[in-house]
């Protein structure tokens, strides 16, 4: 709530503020405020400073307004705490299965429109949409600090490849050696790029929702500038054929079984069948047995949108049914994220 009223906004950097004053700004009750605040500096969210005054603490700054990590908290509000409640009401309502998709989840049944698919609910707050966009550029943020795809998979023979290959194709766009399947704005991509400077950008290609390259158009990365950008949705045909490197980051844990093997399919069927090289990347958490408390959570907020996080076992199911392999999964030690490398049967 102190959120939502941007009440951290209002505490100075450096100085406290009194609860009088917070509630002034939203209209409130002094003892509405008081007794939040009193929760949030029990738990070191803020720092009592004297009787009825608080100041910042070492964490509370990333809860001010756009704040990709505090807009990614509220994310797991929105999208863990408000479906947990309705679970009771859902289960009774669905029956104790596994939801396999975007709409008639706990999300979208928490949110009062069970058919929508959970980007249309998303859609229908412009404030939440642009929370949920920040987010996601903090799990990238997240991501590229814990080990990013490219320092999971070696992508140095692209870059010989590359280089090899030369520039051949002179007339209009050259074929795509790497097509980010759901890649956002590119910021797998832009990782990939660093750790293969003999790669070209315009031998790279991002596919997402129309509205999403349009944002990522609109923040002109220079070090994206000469990629090729293509709205796509992956539940259709893939228009890109023949592709050495497929990429899903952060795309199939979203979905259950049924839809994650219609999307490997679509990309199993673009494979070049004459370069055995020819691999799709899923990067993905990989849960363990039993699972860590990461693992668990992770999982349990992908259960609420019709996703779920998957075992080694869980990966060899889907990918099998898409008529291909799993080569390998690259993990860092440590780390729950790992690269499932696929190749056709």
């Amino acid at each position: 709530m102190f959120m939502e009223w941007k009440l951290f906004d209002r505490i100075p950097q450096g100085s406290s503020i009194s609860y009088k004053e917070l509630a002034s700004f939203v209209g409130a009750e002094e003892s509405v405020i008081s007794r939040i605040g009193g929760m949030l500096v029990a738990t070191g969210r803020l720092v009592q400073t004297s009787s009825g005054h608080v100041t910042h603490s070492a964490h509370s700054k990333i809860f001010v307004s756009d704040h990709p990590a505090g807009n990614l908290f509220r994310v797991m509000i929105d999208h863990g705490l408000r479906g947990y409640l309705h679970w009771p009401e859902y289960f009774a309502q669905y029956g104790a299965k596994e939801p396999q998709g975007p709409s008639d989840n706990p999300f979208t049944f928490s949110w009062g429109h069970p058919t929508m698919n959970m980007w249309e609910v998303i859609a229908k707050d412009e404030v939440r949409q642009q929370i949920f966009s920040s987010a996601m550029r903090s799990m990238d943020s997240i991501s590229g600090k814990h080990g990013g795809l490219a320092s999971l998979y070696d992508f140095a023979w692209l870059g010989e490849e590359a280089t090899k290959a030369g520039k051949d194709a002179k007339e209009g766009k050259p074929k795509p050696f790497v097509v980010d399947v759901g890649g956002s704005h590119g910021a797998t991509i832009k990782q990939i790029l660093a750790a293969v400077p003999a790669l070209p950008q315009e031998r790279c290609m991002v596919q997402d929702r129309p509205e999403v390259i349009e944002e990522a158009i609109a923040l002109n990365d220079p070090a994206l500038k000469d990629i090729q950008r293509v709205p796509h949705d992956f539940n259709n045909e893939q228009p890109v054929k023949g592709a050495l490197i497929y990429l899903l980051r952060r795309v199939l844990h979203d979905y259950g079984d049924l839809i994650c093997i219609r999307i490997l399919s679509r990309l199993a069927a673009a494979l070049p069948k004459d370069d055995p090289r020819a691999r799709v990347l899923i990067m993905d958490q990989v849960l363990s047995d039993p699972p860590t408390p990461g693992n668990a959570a992770a999982d349990m907020i992908m259960f609420n949108i019709g996703g779920k996080e998957r075992s080694p076992a869980m990966f060899d199911h889907i990918v099998s049914e898409a008529g291909m392999k799993v080569i390998k999964i690259h993990r860092n030690p440590g780390t729950e994220v790992g690269v499932v490398e696929c190749a056709l049967k």
